[in-house]
């Protein structure tokens, strides 16, 4: 195909797809816009949430977290209530300094996104039983959230604590 056919061709394409968008019902339109704006304000949660956690101010955390949050971690085990999150947090992430949350791709439909992180930090305090000092460690976490009326209302967590467990000297074979 010959240059001027190409490019008569790639215009007749381009006139067709703006015809087709211009065709869309408001509603359509509407619809759309919802949607892009829901994603917005389900990433603009999350980036608040990552901006507190990395803080380690807290007791911020009701104004991204509901009160009645559910989270979900490995193994089955579900934390229900902020407070209780809190509480939890404070014992595992407490003994972490120079937390650094790097965000590597994240994706959002709906009321749900999803993030994958890599957590790194020096570890400082009691880890299994074994008092651990000034190791640096690194492990990835993937977190997908259900967020309704601009807070976190459900909460799934699948992290890398083996690689954690790791670098901090733990030997764990299987016996």
């Amino acid at each position: 195909m010959n240059k001027k056919l190409l490019g008569l061709v790639g215009l007749i394409l381009l006139a067709a797809v703006t015809l087709l968008a211009g065709c869309a019902s408001s509603d359509e339109t509407a619809a759309l816009q919802a949607q892009a704006d829901q994603v917005a304000s389900n990433k603009e949660v999350v980036h608040r949430f990552v901006e507190i956690f990395e803080s380690g101010n807290w007791d911020d955390m009701d104004q991204v977290i509901a009160s009645d949050c559910v989270l979900h971690y490995p193994g089955g085990v579900d934390v229900n209530g902020l407070e209780t999150m809190k509480a939890g947090w404070a014992v595992f992430f407490g003994a972490m300094r120079d937390m650094r949350v790097t965000p590597v791709a994240e994706i959002s439909e709906g009321d749900l996104l999803v993030d994958f992180y890599t957590f790194e930090a020096t570890y400082e305090g009691d880890y299994m039983g074994q008092q651990i000092a000034g190791v640096p460690i690194k492990y990835n976490q993937v977190e997908m959230l259900r967020i309704a009326d601009g807070k976190i209302v459900e909460w799934w967590v699948e992290n890398d604590r083996l690689w954690m467990s790791q670098q901090l000297g733990f030997d764990l074979e299987p016996q």
